[in-house]
């Protein structure tokens, strides 16, 4: 029977197991690195969706009723522009052609009354303001916290000198 002593393990004995003791530690150090590395990440993740949550979320900017209602004016009116032309480009009897050309020129002298309407109120010292001419009446809606009545006469004196409009045809309203 042979016992193991420690006097029989040669230098190549304990290099083994010393290069085995090694890698053995590369790999938990490296193990640990990882773990410790993840823990770093996880933290940071922590952090970053902790800060996005507690930022208040604030409106670029807001958008303004007067400009936002006129672009969208601007819209209607050319959409109906090009509707009409095509009308007069496929109309099959002159009358109907002519009718479509009478409904453009309208619509060309109501935006040229509501822009000049919307000039001299603005001119008056008025932030902004919006006409809208219709068949037998004029709204307009002006920019400010509120209308004395002095304004509101103001304002009905330039509508009605611009469009012809009796004082009783023309609605006016304050919008901030």
């Amino acid at each position: 029977m042979k016992i193991f002593t420690f006097h029989k393990i040669n230098k190549y004995t304990i290099f083994a197991v010393g290069l085995g003791i090694t890698i053995m530690m590369l790999v938990l150090i490296k193990g640990l690195g990882t773990m410790l590395q993840a823990k770093v990440n996880q933290s940071n993740a922590m952090q970053v969706s902790a800060t996005s949550v507690s930022e208040p979320i604030i409106p670029t900017s807001s958008p303004d009723f007067f400009i936002e209602y006129r672009l969208e004016r601007d819209k209607i009116r050319s959409e109906r522009s090009d509707l009409l032309r095509e009308n007069i480009r496929n109309a099959k009897t002159d009358d109907s052609r002519n009718q479509a050309q009478s409904t453009i020129l309208k619509m060309i002298a109501e935006k040229q009354k509501e822009t000049e309407m919307e000039s001299l109120i603005k001119s008056r010292g008025f932030a902004d303001a919006l006409v809208f001419v219709r068949e037998n009446s004029v709204s307009a809606i002006i920019k400010t916290t509120s209308l004395s009545r002095e304004e509101v006469v103001q304002v009905a004196d330039v509508i009605s000198k611009v469009s012809g409009m009796k004082s009783e045809d023309i609605s006016i309203s304050a919008k901030p």
